[in-house]
């Protein structure tokens, strides 16, 4: 029993040794902006709700916290809608653009590496342009639920997401 033990201790510590090596690779500008594009603007929401644990242990460097949709009095849930999957994934693109220009906007980096501290800018990835292109995304993801609603419901849904984006559009940044 011992031995055995051992073993598979051993065993799995190796395996876990090698994972982590293959899951660190060195910064790649393209490669980044590309997963993001992917995540953001062309998976579907529903994709996205389920990979999104699988893509968080493969991608460890992206920022993949939310507050799930910080609508005070409001939330993500309601009897006509529940928005929460539509809300992670704009909090992912408005985050990890900035990620982006925070590690590969600077005028000192070469490929392979990243940004110093405080030598970054956002503008190359994170602006006016991407915050409406995330929005706009935002507003399709809840738009797309809506329609799997009871009729009923759905002109209630409509009027939400609707709500949710003009606030989004408002108060968002750049």
């Amino acid at each position: 029993m011992g031995i055995a033990h051992f073993s598979l201790v051993a065993v799995s510590s190796v395996l876990t040794a090698l994972s982590s090596l293959s899951t660190t690779t060195p910064p790649d500008v393209n490669r980044d902006v590309a997963f993001v594009e992917s995540v953001v603007f062309q998976t579907p929401i529903r994709e996205f709700d389920r990979s999104r644990f699988m893509w968080r242990r493969q991608h460890r460097w992206f920022d993949w916290s939310t507050d799930g949709c910080s609508a005070p009095l409001v939330g993500g849930e309601g009897r006509s809608f529940n928005f929460v999957a539509a809300c992670r994934r704009h909090d992912f693109g408005y985050r990890n653009l900035k990620l982006l220009d925070q590690r590969y906007n600077c005028g000192d980096t070469q490929p392979g590496r990243v940004c110093s501290v405080s030598s970054w800018t956002y503008g190359r990835f994170w602006n006016s342009t991407q915050r409406q292109r995330v929005d706009e995304q935002f507003n399709h993801d809840m738009l797309e639920y809506c329609s799997s609603r009871r009729r009923s419901f759905r002109v209630r849904c409509e009027a939400w997401a609707f709500a949710y984006f003009k606030s989004v559009r408002a108060i968002g940044g750049p």
